[in-house]
């Protein structure tokens, strides 16, 4: 659906980084659905959890690694396993939610690319 970049953190110092999912359309997820309906979102742990947290993996040394979190909606509570529920209302068959994350780059940190992908299930 997207990518989200979270920019640019001095590895030597550390720092917090972060930034939101944009799509080829526009920024958050977009969801169409028959009006009136209502849908559940979830989102997995991603490729590389380790006890049960989000890790962004170096792309070429996979030992190194960073936490991070999701949030969906303007929520400031972190996205893990609970479901968002999402209700289309009569004459609306478009809701876009945005979704943010978050790191906190350790000081030390192996400069590169990190990445994971996590998978959203829509249900109705």
């Amino acid at each position: 659906w997207g990518s989200i970049d979270l920019g640019s953190v001095n590895g030597v110092d550390g720092g917090a980084a972060q930034g939101s999912l944009v799509t080829a359309v526009a920024a958050g997820l977009q969801i169409d659905c028959t009006p009136g309906m209502s849908v559940t979102l979830t989102a997995d742990n991603g490729s590389q959890p380790a006890n049960g947290v989000r890790q962004l993996v170096h792309a070429t040394r996979p030992a190194d690694r960073m936490p991070y979190q999701l949030f969906a909606n303007g929520s400031q509570t972190p996205w893990t396993s609970q479901a968002i529920a999402l209700a289309f209302p009569v004459g609306t068959s478009r809701l876009s939610i945005p979704v943010q994350a978050r790191a906190v780059v350790q000081r030390g940190v192996a400069a590169g690319r990190y990445s994971d992908v996590v998978r959203i299930t829509v249900t109705w």
